[in-house]
């Protein structure tokens, strides 16, 4: 139990096993580090060819968090110690990362997320890739990106396209936090199910008739977890993002950066969820806002694939810019709170600052293999 990723094999009545993939470095709520996911591909490699394995149960150890996003300390360390060349281990955490993203979305047998506390950036990455994604009472989902100068990466540029209206957008610009049921309400989570029945529910699917097969044994998973949700009859939390759902798409309707500017400095009502978002964006980073909205101009045509090529390619080059090193100086290692931030407001960011972001560092794309 000493690995930061445990696999548990949970026998299965006639044979066979469920693979139980546990995230376990509960002290740092399991951030992701480049041995984290390099073990995370070699066992998920491993079990997509296992006929033995008919499903993948991934969670996290811990009562804070199934995964708290990726190591970014460790990230600006090694972009610090890059100087003007390339931040080797960064990209290779990346690259491997995105891999493990990628596999999850097309794994060839059922993967269950049971995503419990807080879930950010890396671990919204792993959740949002399940084809069985369950969220418990007390799940607090976010892309906090812009607060430490990074952006929401990860398959980010793919799938908050497809939340509802512009509440994808809304969340990237903002880093704000959303309950089970904006999880529920934006597709990032199928079911909602109390922490305290985890046990039962991994001793009723091991009592299931698998058929070692992915699309029945996929059917058979969602008639069963949605009959067990329905049975526990969890109290869902009502959705911020659904309630507010019209000012959120008029906020976002111009993506102009003079307009995104005006539109979310007015954040200042009498609801302090909204007023969290508006403080949010104007302490964050203004070049990670407008990096967020060049992504999803060029990203709303990608398929996920080409978008975690895309983000390979930015993030490569983003982990050496100077809004991030001061992002996680303040955020998160001298944690004044105060980052001195290399532009104030989007309309001030140079247009060429954030294309070159988009200019692949290699002759040969290290994702180039991903269908």
């Amino acid at each position: 139990m000493n690995e930061a990723v445990v696999l548990t094999r949970h026998s299965l009545c006639d044979g066979g096993y469920i693979a139980q993939i546990s995230l376990n470095a509960p002290q740092r709520i399991n951030a992701l580090n480049l041995e984290m996911v390099t073990r995370l591909l070699f066992l998920l490699e491993g079990i997509a060819t296992d006929p033995e394995a008919v499903a993948v149960l991934l969670d996290g150890e811990g009562e804070r968090g199934f995964c708290a996003g990726g190591d970014v300390r460790q990230l600006r360390a090694s972009a610090l110690s890059a100087g003007n060349g390339p931040a080797r281990e960064a990209e290779r955490f990346f690259e491997i990362e995105y891999r493990v993203d990628h596999l999850l979305h097309n794994f060839p047998k059922p993967v269950i997320c049971w995503a419990n506390g807080a879930i950010m950036g890396g671990g919204l990455g792993l959740m949002v890739g399940a084809s069985h994604r369950i969220v418990t009472p007390c799940a607090r989902l976010a892309m906090p990106e812009i607060s430490i100068g990074l952006y929401p990466d990860v398959g980010a540029t793919w799938f908050l396209q497809r939340m509802p209206g512009s509440s994808g957008l809304f969340c990237a610009l903002t880093g704000v936090a959303l309950n089970a049921g904006d999880a529920l309400y934006s597709g990032l989570a199928d079911y909602l199910l109390p922490q305290r029945a985890k046990p039962a529910v991994l001793q009723k699917l091991l009592k299931l008739d698998w058929a070692f097969e992915r699309e029945p044994d996929a059917e058979m998973l969602t008639a069963e977890l949605t009959d067990l949700e329905a049975e526990l009859d969890e109290c869902l939390p009502e959705s911020h993002l659904k309630q507010r759902s019209e000012l959120i798409d008029a906020l976002c309707e111009d993506t102009a950066p003079a307009a995104i500017d005006e539109a979310f400095d007015s954040l200042h009502a009498d609801d302090g969820w909204l007023n969290k978002a508006g403080q949010t964006f104007r302490e964050g980073s203004a070049s990670t806002a407008r990096l967020t909205l060049a992504l999803f101009e060029r990203g709303a045509a990608l398929s996920l694939a080409d978008a975690f090529r895309l983000e390979l390619t930015v993030s490569s080059q983003r982990v050496k810019h100077a809004d991030f090193i001061e992002g996680v100086r303040a955020r998160l290692i001298d944690k004044d709170h105060r980052p001195r931030w290399t532009w104030g407001r989007l309309v001030d960011v140079p247009s060429d600052e954030v294309m070159a972001l988009f200019n692949p560092p290699w002759d040969d794309h290290p994702l180039a293999d991903l269908k």
